[in-house]
């Protein structure tokens, strides 16, 4: 139980950043870049960055709130059964990988996260990097991939991008949020 914690906790930020992006990121970003519109990618797409985060904080167990939230939000808005299953998928998969190579470079346990474990604000935020960065240019083959007949085209670049933004306004937001929890806490 004491796990399940930390992943329903995660799958409600997740589930809260997928709605951002959905009512206000992507609505914004249409009006802004009305001429550019190459795919379904965000040039921020604040999940990815929750998830990289998530993913480090907790383990690789996160798969399970990372595929779920994917699951919920393609199923709300609609899309088609095969898409569900390959977002659900790679979304997962794109977040594992690099985790569970960390884990065994690092000979830790491979299943393991570093909530608890007395990792620095600034390891944590090297390592969600680190992993969110992977996990982008994994993701942005396998996308653009899907979406193009062709090869990968400017969409990869968008994907990659919009998870690197991700992963930077996240993370901004995760060293603000524990610079006042420590304050808070002293």
């Amino acid at each position: 139980m004491k796990q399940m914690k930390p992943l329903i906790i995660g799958y409600v930020i997740l589930m809260v950043s997928m709605l951002l992006q959905f009512q206000v990121i992507w609505p914004a970003e249409a009006v802004l870049l009305s001429h550019w519109s190459e795919g379904p990618a965000s040039l921020m797409f604040l999940p990815h960055g929750i998830k990289a985060l998530l993913i480090v904080l907790v383990g690789p167990i996160a798969v399970l709130p990372i595929a779920l939230a994917h699951l919920t939000t393609d199923i709300a808005i609609g899309v088609d059964a095969s898409r569900l299953l390959f977002s659900a998928v790679v979304s997962s998969a794109v977040m594992l990988i690099p985790m569970l190579m960390f884990n065994y470079v690092s000979q830790r346990p491979l299943f393991s996260g570093v909530l608890g474990l007395g990792f620095s604000l600034h390891q944590t935020t090297r390592l969600t990097f680190s992993v969110g960065l992977i996990a982008a240019l994994v993701n942005a083959l396998a996308n653009a991939a899907w979406y193009s007949e062709s090869g990968i085209t400017l969409l990869a670049f968008r994907y990659i991008t919009g998870d690197l933004l991700g992963i930077l306004v996240a993370l901004l937001l995760w060293g603000g949020f524990s610079r006042i929890f420590l304050k808070v806490s002293r």
